[in-house]
């Protein structure tokens, strides 16, 4: 009689303590309201739709297919405000001017930059980063392209060092059907 009160007692508490666990976990997620800056090791590739990566040649890294990129003006790419792109976003030679969100990045002999025509938002839960980035333009050769997404990643609430990757198709110009492929790293900075 006596193991079966503790029994219940035990099932009890577990079905009380069950939706406060709940909720919990679904309040644990938060979102990032900062500026992620972006720092060594970030990256832009682009993927041929063969299955291998066009190589940029006048990338700083040793392997062409990556073009390194660092903060720009703005320290980065910055939640819940829209980055927008300069009027006019291109000089006469097609050089991207928006800078905020990278430094103007050579790419095949011209300049591209990053714009955003909608705010990024970014949560946290348990080291793990998600979110949208789908108003993520890149600017080159004076064209614009969609390069937003679903974004995932990682952080360490104790450094602020974070990791975010996402990949979207390229629509239009001269590598319409080929694939960008983003890594951001860096530190996250609260605003």
């Amino acid at each position: 009689m006596k193991a079966r009160s503790t029994l219940r007692v035990a099932v009890t508490l577990a079905a009380l303590a069950a939706p406060s666990l709940a909720a919990t976990s679904s309040a644990a997620a938060a979102t990032l309201k900062g500026v992620f800056k972006i720092g060594s090791g970030s990256y832009f590739r682009m993927g041929e739709p063969n299955g291998s990566f066009f190589a940029n040649p006048y990338s700083a890294d040793s392997n062409k297919t990556y073009t390194l990129i660092t903060s720009g003006s703005g320290g980065g790419l910055r939640t819940g405000v829209v980055q927008k792109a300069p009027s006019p976003a291109f000089d006469a030679r097609g050089d991207a001017l928006a800078g905020a969100i990278i430094k103007p990045t050579n790419f095949t002999g011209i300049r591209f930059g990053l714009a955003t025509t909608s705010a990024p938002s970014i949560s946290v839960s348990g080291g793990h980063l998600s979110g949208q980035i789908n108003g993520l333009v890149a600017e080159w050769n004076k064209q614009v392209f969609k390069q937003g997404n679903k974004v995932t990643g990682t952080y360490s609430a104790s450094t602020r060092r974070y990791v975010l990757t996402w990949s979207a198709l390229i629509k239009g110009g001269p590598f319409n059907g080929f694939t960008g492929y983003w890594r951001l790293q860096g530190t996250f900075s609260l605003a």
